[in-house]
């Protein structure tokens, strides 16, 4: 009868048989679950090539074959041998560490077996020839050493000089090396201080260059303020210059009958009260008018000379200079002046020669939007045909006179701010 066991490895079904009727025979395992062909009945195969053991034993094969009836004695080795070749198999198996495989085992775990085995069996030659190599080396480098592995003495002498001319040489490299350091120290505590030196330099040289660029933005803004200053002086004098200052000084305007100078009325009418000292002051300015423009042009009278004077202006004949006219009047003129037998109307008639002179030197030299010829002929003690002698109950004509007088005296300023 068989037996159905389970594989220590795979865990598959297998059947083992009786080997005899006396039932003391081991029994013989045969795979009967069905997986892959059936090898017979035997227990276990082992190829050629595996028949050596690890340590060089030889296995001894196992050539019994139990036949197909089953129920018979095996015609091979005895009983004994087969038990010796299942115990050193067993002992094999235990010997594998990566593959835990017991007994019985099945075709496959059998061969998985030992082909671990084989490659186990290589890999030990492999590092057996290892060590017979690396043997060999040692023993080839050791022939120079003497029969008893020691040197002799002028061998261990020859060692002693060499290894002391080496410490004396690395004794002297190390004290040069010494030497190198001290110098590398010095050299690097010199290019310090010259370092700290540059640096303080360079400090006082950003110093310079910041106080020179403060120093030159403000000779740059003062620049631009002389600049814009100028430009401004410029633009004034511009201005100043296309202002007539005569006609600021001598406003000539009108005020009714009356013809003004800088604000006074010239002349006297009935029923409007003048005083004498807006006259006065008056006639002063008409002076100082005529006086500053002949010595503006260069004309010099030809019979008469000019002292002004303000309200007390005079004038004088150049060949009588001692002799002078008064240019102005009194509200206790005597009755013969009030006729024009008085030195005041000889002194406007003087006064008007010098006006005509100035005229005549204007009329002379036309200049550009002024017309040729003053509005206002003046001839003798006339101007426009209006004495400027003073009569009595003839102050109408007498202020009409003074009027045209400072028309022609404004045709004049004119003439001059066209120049």
């Amino acid at each position: 009868m068989g037996v159905r066991m389970l594989c220590q490895h795979c865990r598959q079904s297998i059947e083992v048989s009786d080997a005899g009727s006396g039932g003391g025979s081991p029994r013989q395992p045969s795979r009967r679950h069905g997986h892959g062909p059936a090898m017979g009945e035997s227990f276990v195969v082992l190829p050629q090539s595996l028949s050596q053991q690890p340590g060089g034993t030889a296995l001894p094969a196992v050539q019994g074959e139990l036949p197909r009836g089953g129920g018979q004695v095996l015609n091979a080795t005895s009983m004994h041998e087969q038990l010796r070749t299942v115990g050193r198999l067993l002992e094999l198996a235990e010997v594998c560490e990566d593959v835990e495989c017991g007994v019985p085992l099945c075709e496959d775990c059998a061969s998985g077996t030992l082909r671990e085995l084989q490659r186990k069996l290589e890999e030990a030659h492999a590092e057996r020839e290892a060590m017979e190599r690396a043997f060999a080396d040692l023993e080839a480098g050791d022939e120079d050493v003497g029969e008893d592995g020691l040197l002799s003495e002028a061998d261990f002498e020859r060692e002693v000089q060499v290894m002391k001319r080496e410490e004396g040489e690395l004794r002297a490299a190390l004290e040069t090396a010494r030497r190198e350091r001290e110098a590398l120290q010095q050299e690097a505590e010199r290019l310090r201080g010259e370092r700290l030196a540059q640096e303080g330099e360079e400090e006082r040289r950003h110093a310079a260059l910041n106080a020179l660029e403060l120093r030159r933005q403000e000779e740059a803004d003062e620049l631009m303020r002389q600049a814009q200053l100028v430009a401004h002086c410029e633009a004034e004098l511009q201005r100043l210059g296309r202002v007539n200052v005569y006609n600021d000084v001598f406003h000539i305007w009108h005020d009714g009958a009356f013809g003004t100078i800088s604000g006074l009325r010239l002349g006297r009418m009935p029923g409007v009260t003048v005083d004498w000292a807006e006259i006065n002051a008056a006639l002063g300015q008409v002076v100082l008018l005529v006086h500053t423009l002949a010595k503006a042009h260069g004309v010099a009278f030809s019979q008469h000379g000019l002292v002004p004077m303000g309200s007390f202006s005079r004038v004088y004949r150049l060949d009588e200079p001692r002799a002078m006219h008064e240019l102005y009047g009194s509200g206790s003129a005597q009755l013969g002046r009030l006729f024009g037998s008085g030195r005041f109307d000889r002194g406007l008639t003087m006064l008007l020669q010098c006006v005509r002179e100035l005229l005549a030197h204007a009329a002379s030299r036309p200049r550009a939007g002024v017309s040729a010829q003053p509005p206002h002929p003046i001839e003798e003690d006339c101007v426009g045909g209006l004495s400027v002698r003073l009569q009595f109950n003839q102050e109408e004509r007498w202020t009409a006179a003074f009027k045209y007088l400072l028309q022609d005296l404004k045709w004049l300023l004119t003439w001059h701010a066209a120049g």
